[in-house]
C-alpha cells in the first residue's frame, strides 16, 4: 500500500514539474516576442543619420518648400567695387564639379541704398555655385561690405534653401568679411558661415609694423596700433561662431619689408590671435608672389590653396 502511495506522488511530481518547466517555456517566449528590442532605437537612429547625408549631398536637391538646395562660395572683391580684381580667381577655378561654368554676379550698390544687381544665374544642376560680389563704387569699408553683402545673401536665401556658405574676401573684401560674420552672428535669417579664405585681408587699414614690434608678437598678441577698423572686429569677434574654418592667405612680394607690396602681414595676418582664442581652426600661410597685391587673385598658387582649403581638391 505504502509502495502504491509512493508511486503516485511520485507521479505526480513529475506531471506539476513538466506543467512548471512548460510555462517559464511559455513565458519566454512572449518575453521574447514582445519585450522592446535594443537595436530599435540605433537602426531608426542611423536611418535619420543616412537620410540627412543623402539630402545634404545628392546633386541638384530640391528642398520641401521647392527650392533648389545650393552651398555657394561668395568671392568678395576688394575696394575697386567692381568684380574685376577676383574675377580672375573665379575663372582660374572654374570649371569645377558640381561649381557650374560660370559665376553668379550680384552687385550690391553702396550709393544707392544697395540696389542689388543680378548677372547671370545658378543652373539647376549646380549645387556648389560660386558666386562673385562687388559694392559698385569704391570702398574699403567693413560696415558698407556687409550691409551690401547682407543685402546679397538674402536675394539668395528668398531663391534658394541656403544650408551654409563659404565666404573668400580678398583685400578690403576681407574687412567686409569679418565684419559681415559679426553683424549676421545672432541673426538666424542667415545662413551660417562654414570656411572663411582670407586672400590678402584687410583688418588693420594697411598698418606696419612698429619698430619695436615683430610678426611673431602680431601673431600672439595682436597689432600694437589699432584703428578704428580693427578695433571693430576686437571688440566683437567673440559673436562669430568657433565652428568657422578659417585661412588667412598673405603674398610674400617684398620678405624684408614684410609686405605684398600694399597690405603688410602684419595687417593680414592681425585678427589670426582674437579667432585663435576665439577657438577657430585657423591657419597663417605665406605663398610666394612676383606679382604685386593687385594681381594676386591671378597666381595660380592661390588658385590651389583655395581649392584644397574650401573644396578639398589638389
Amino acid at each position: 500500500m505504502k509502495k502504491r502511495q509512493l508511486r503516485r506522488n511520485k507521479n505526480k511530481f513529475k506531471r506539476v514539474s513538466l506543467a512548471f518547466f512548460g510555462l517559464v517555456i511559455i513565458l519566454a517566449g512572449a518575453l521574447f516576442l514582445f519585450w522592446p528590442k535594443g537595436t530599435t532605437s540605433v537602426t531608426k537612429n542611423n536611418d535619420k543619420q543616412t537620410s540627412s547625408i543623402s539630402t545634404s549631398t545628392s546633386n541638384s536637391s530640391i528642398s520641401d518648400s521647392g527650392k533648389q538646395v545650393i552651398y555657394p562660395t561668395i568671392y568678395i572683391t576688394g575696394s575697386g567695387g567692381d568684380i574685376s580684381s577676383i574675377e580672375p580667381l573665379v575663372t582660374r577655378l572654374l570649371p569645377m564639379e558640381k561649381a557650374g561654368q560660370k559665376p553668379l554676379v550680384l552687385l550690391a550698390n553702396i550709393k544707392k541704398n544697395y540696389e542689388l544687381k543680378v548677372q547671370g544665374q545658378i543652373s539647376k544642376d549646380t549645387q556648389y555655385p560660386m558666386i562673385e560680389f562687388g559694392t559698385v563704387a569704391k570702398t574699403d569699408s567693413g560696415a558698407l561690405f556687409s550691409a551690401g553683402l547682407q543685402k546679397a545673401i538674402r536675394y539668395l536665401t528668398e531663391n534658394y534653401q541656403v544650408p551654409w556658405i563659404n565666404l573668400v574676401g580678398y583685400s578690403s573684401g576681407g574687412t567686409g568679411a569679418v565684419y559681415y560674420m559679426i553683424d549676421t552672428a545672432n541673426n538666424s535669417s542667415f545662413p551660417p558661415v562654414n570656411k572663411y579664405f582670407s586672400l590678402d585681408g584687410e583688418y588693420n587699414n594697411e598698418t606696419k609694423l612698429q619698430t619695436w614690434e615683430t610678426l611673431a608678437g602680431v601673431l600672439e598678441n595682436g597689432p600694437f596700433v589699432q584703428t578704428s577698423m580693427y578695433k571693430y572686429i576686437a571688440d566683437n569677434y567673440e559673436k562669430v561662431s568657433s565652428k568657422i574654418q578659417m585661412m588667412l592667405v598673405e603674398g610674400d612680394f617684398d620678405t624684408t619689408q614684410q609686405t605684398d607690396s600694399t597690405i603688410p602681414w602684419a595687417d593680414s595676418f592681425s585678427i589670426y590671435h582674437l579667432f585663435k582664442k576665439n577657438g577657430n581652426e585657423i591657419t597663417t600661410t605665406l605663398y610666394p608672389t612676383k606679382t604685386k597685391h593687385r594681381l594676386d587673385p591671378t597666381n595660380p598658387v592661390v588658385a590651389k590653396y583655395v581649392k584644397n582649403f574650401l573644396y578639398g581638391t589638389p
